[in-house]
C-alpha cells in the first residue's frame, strides 16, 4: 500500500472522520497491555467535492474521483459507499476496517443528504 501524501488545499472538505487504528489480534498478544499505550497510527474516511479517501494504519487503502457528488450512496447495513468513478464505472469502499459508531453512520448519511 502506499503511504498517504494527498493534496486536499484545492479541494472543499464535506466530510472528514478520523480516529486511532485499532490494535489488532496479534499486536496485542505480542505487545501485550504496552500496546494500548503505542500511537499505532491513525485511520480516517474524507470526502471532498471531488474524491473519497479511506486511509487505515496511515495507510492508503483506496482513493476513488468522481465528477457528480450526488452519485454517492451509503449503505448503513453493509458500512460500504458507492459512487461512480470518472471512468462512469461503480466503486464500492468497504467501511468495516475503521469501526464506524452509530454517530459517525448518522454523521455520512447527514452529510450525503445536505449536499446532494
Amino acid at each position: 500500500m502506499k503511504t498517504v501524501n494527498s493534496n486536499i488545499d484545492r479541494e472543499q472538505i464535506i466530510l472528514k472522520i478520523t480516529k486511532k487504528s485499532d490494535i489488532g489480534f496479534l499486536e496485542y498478544h505480542i505487545l501485550g497491555l504496552l500496546s494500548f499505550g503505542l500511537n499505532l497510527g491513525q485511520d480516517s474516511l474524507t470526502i471532498t467535492n471531488k474524491k473519497i479517501e479511506y486511509i487505515i494504519k496511515n495507510n492508503l487503502i483506496k482513493r476513488v474521483f468522481f465528477n457528480d457528488f450526488s452519485t454517492l450512496k451509503f449503505n448503513a447495513i453493509k458500512d460500504t459507499i458507492s459512487c461512480i468513478n470518472l471512468d462512469n464505472k461503480e466503486e464500492f469502499i468497504n467501511l468495516k476496517k475503521i469501526r464506524l459508531s452509530y454517530q459517525e453512520i448518522q454523521e455520512i448519511k447527514t452529510t450525503l443528504e445536505k449536499n446532494i
